[in-house]
């Protein structure tokens, strides 16, 4: 079924609010192009296949070593391409480097990627790394209102110098199923040696950077279940000292007690700061090491802390691919639970299209969020941003061609499932004060 030329246009008109990424600071990739011998990331070809699009390329054959040197910002474009362009005709129709080309076009004017033009998109590249291009790209060219980030620079909470822009999640893996003390403990300037002290880590973690998080974030899915018990204080007590003082004598068991318990504390906090609670649910980034039975149990493991907490609220990850029904049925259930498609759209495209029209036609519409890019690389950005805008425009023409949804509900319900809950599920313009009125304080 073609797309509605109308919707489409409806759709490119409407900016997202884009509600979760892993930008690096501008100031990072600035000092990369300048100094690439002291940062990872390359600022040429490389890029493009820095992230995901490596998990694509090297599940089509491309090698351990050859993505080594691919990501490596002292190889040569010429070297990167040889590398990479064998496993890129093998992928290019996964939603990963479908994205890569759209990125490209919306960037750089540019259709593909051939032997006659990876020099020149390099140069290209190299040339739009100046002050302001992530305004520029994720405003003028993804068109998005701001920004989500999960910072990979920081294991808590960036401090960054574009808050308007990119709004900051805090980061409580590493406070609760993480249980990496010393660094948080001297960050804090604190002792820790028992499980009070952690308390008093956590609290100070939530006071200086609550405020001005847009939300928080866990990501422990990748390294156990979500079947989180609220374990007492008592219990878990005694068993955090023995961790903190011989961390490989505690049983994964009593370990995992430790984790439920400070999980719960964080959640609890969640709901003294106001602070939404993104979980991620479903694919795991990478390849090779996807366990799928422990991925099948993310929505029925989230189910008793959904219910034990109604005053909180819950952002479910990635549709749960791939098992988004089940993602449906908790937003349709719960009401203190949404679902975020942040990275779904290049996860799979079609299965994204579908489950739009499937959860609008079972949860409550205010419970979708429908654009995260989910990248490192701000390049990236927009085009995951066109392909999700094409399969919302295709999801809306086949709602209507089917006689699910009327035209005249159309504009509004747009705009409500592209930023309309997404403003309404997190507190931007509060946020954003306290960054204001700190750093007046701070002038």
């Amino acid at each position: 079924m073609a797309i509605r030329e109308d919707l489409l246009q409806l759709v490119e008109a409407t900016p997202f609010v884009d509600t979760h990424e892993h930008l690096w600071e501008e100031e990072t990739r600035l000092a990369a192009l300048q100094e690439p011998d002291k940062h990872p990331m390359p600022s040429d070809l490389g890029i493009l296949f820095f992230h995901y699009a490596d998990a694509d390329l090297s599940v089509a054959g491309l090698s351990k070593e050859d993505r080594e040197k691919m990501l490596n910002p002292m190889v040569d474009p010429v070297d990167k391409w040889k590398l990479a362009g064998p496993a890129y005709a093998r992928t290019r129709h996964t939603g990963y480097l479908q994205n890569v080309r759209e990125s490209l076009r919306l960037l750089f004017g540019e259709e593909d990627i051939t032997d006659a033009n990876y020099q020149q998109i390099s140069d290209k590249i190299r040339a739009q790394i100046q002050p302001g291009f992530y305004r520029r790209i994720l405003k003028d060219v993804a068109k998005v209102e701001h920004s989500q980030v999960n910072s990979f620079e920081h294991p808590v909470f960036n401090l960054t110098h574009q808050p308007d822009l990119l709004c900051q999640d805090l980061s409580f893996v590493g406070l609760s199923s993480g249980l990496n003390i010393k660094p948080y403990a001297e960050h804090a300037n604190m002792e820790v040696g028992t499980l009070q002290d952690w308390h008093k880590v956590i609290d100070w973690v939530f006071e200086t950077y609550g405020p001005k998080a847009i939300a928080m974030k866990n990501q422990s899915a990748y390294g156990r279940r979500l079947d989180y018990e609220d374990v007492s204080e008592e219990e878990a007590a005694p068993l955090f000292v023995r961790h903190v003082n011989d961390p490989k004598g505690v049983a994964e068991f009593e370990k995992k007690a430790v984790q439920d318990h400070l999980f719960h504390y964080c959640i609890r906090k969640s709901i003294e700061y106001k602070l939404p609670v993104k979980l991620h649910t479903g694919y795991y980034a990478g390849w090779g090491g996807m366990p799928l039975a422990r991925v099948s149990n993310n929505a029925s493991d989230l189910c008793p802390i959904l219910k034990a907490y109604p005053d909180a609220k819950f952002v479910l990850m990635h549709i749960d691919y791939p098992y988004q029904d089940e993602a449906i049925a908790l937003a349709k259930h719960y009401p203190n639970t949404c679902i975020d498609m942040c990275w779904a759209w290049i996860i799979n495209p079609m299965a994204s299209v579908r489950f739009v029209k499937e959860f609008l036609m079972a949860a409550p519409h205010v419970k979708l969020l429908t654009f995260g890019g989910d990248y490192g690389p701000v390049e990236m950005v927009p085009g995951h941003a066109a392909i999700a805008r094409r399969g919302l425009a295709q999801a809306f023409t086949e709602l209507a061609a089917e006689g699910w949804v009327k035209d005249a509900e159309l504009p509004a319900l747009v705009d409500r499932v592209m930023r309309g809950n997404a403003h309404e599920i997190f507190d931007y313009e509060g946020t954003l004060s306290h960054w204001q009125s700190g750093a007046a304080a701070s002038a």
